[in-house]
């Protein structure tokens, strides 16, 4: 069953969306929220990190594509600053925080959060006492459920996975696709390890690399396939065929016992 979206209310100021546009006010207000609550400082600023997914369940009523062209529209004016602290190097997700000097000189002195401090005071208070957040609006990168990303030592293992695939089939997969990823970590949560998914790797290059009608089946897709892994897991490793190779001794031949007589000896 789909969990019901939670209804979150966002200040809304007519003269600040006049300033900076509608969603682009819409955004910068949540952000701000946001921003007011981190406890992520780097370099004296707080911030915020969220995938463009993440950002979608916050603003349920926009896509994807218009959450890029949004934070695209606003790091080009220099509305928000954009960095990357994450601790794994392929882990992409943005970090977020506004540029509060270079929005007050484009809304000429217009200081547009100052009328939010007391709709915002209370609930502060609130997640300070409780040292929670708001469960609607706050959905970390490390939370431990189905839509969100793997452990640190998860995302190891999906690079070194994929890694290992590709130099064994001359493939180039991606470890960071969501579908690969979902799919390897469901595999790691049911207790596989990296040496378990080398050994399916290793099976199945030996098996399908050479034959044309196979090979496009090595692919994670294929291979980590819930109802396929643990088959392909417990398949005895292919061996290589053993060529059997006859020593021919030439036949001796004995003239003077005629012509038929002649004795042929191999092994």
């Amino acid at each position: 069953m789909k969990r019901p979206i939670q209804d979150v209310r966002i200040p809304f100021s007519p003269k600040f969306a006049a300033v900076v546009g509608i969603n682009e006010a819409l955004f910068l207000q949540q952000l701000h929220y946001r921003l007011q609550i981190s406890t992520n400082i780097h370099h004296g600023h707080k911030w915020v990190y969220n995938t463009y997914k993440q950002w979608t369940d916050e603003f349920p009523c926009w896509t994807i594509h218009l959450i890029k062209r949004l934070i695209t529209k606003l790091e080009r004016e220099g509305l928000i600053i954009t960095s990357e602290y994450n601790k794994m190097p392929m882990d992409r997700t943005k970090w977020y925080r506004i540029d509060y000097e270079k929005l007050s000189q484009q809304g000429g002195g217009f200081v547009p959060f100052e009328q939010t401090e007391s709709v915002y005071s209370e609930e502060q208070n609130r997640l300070s006492e409780k040292s929670v957040l708001l469960p609607a609006i706050t959905k970390e990168l490390k939370q431990t459920t189905k839509n969100k990303r793997a452990s640190e030592k998860d995302l190891a293992t999906i690079s070194s996975v994929i890694e290992y695939l590709n130099q064994k089939a001359s493939k180039r997969f991606r470890h960071n696709t969501n579908t690969t990823m979902d799919l390897l970590h469901e595999r790691i949560k049911e207790g596989y390890t990296l040496d378990d998914f080398k050994l399916v790797i290793d099976t199945k290059v030996a098996q399908w690399l050479h034959h044309p009608q196979f090979r496009h089946y090595l692919q994670p897709s294929t291979l980590f396939k819930a109802e396929k892994f643990e088959n392909y897991l417990n398949e005895t490793p292919v061996e290589m065929s053993r060529t059997i190779v006859l020593d021919y001794v030439s036949p001796t031949l004995d003239f003077e016992k005629g012509e038929n007589a002649y004795e042929l000896r191999t092994c």
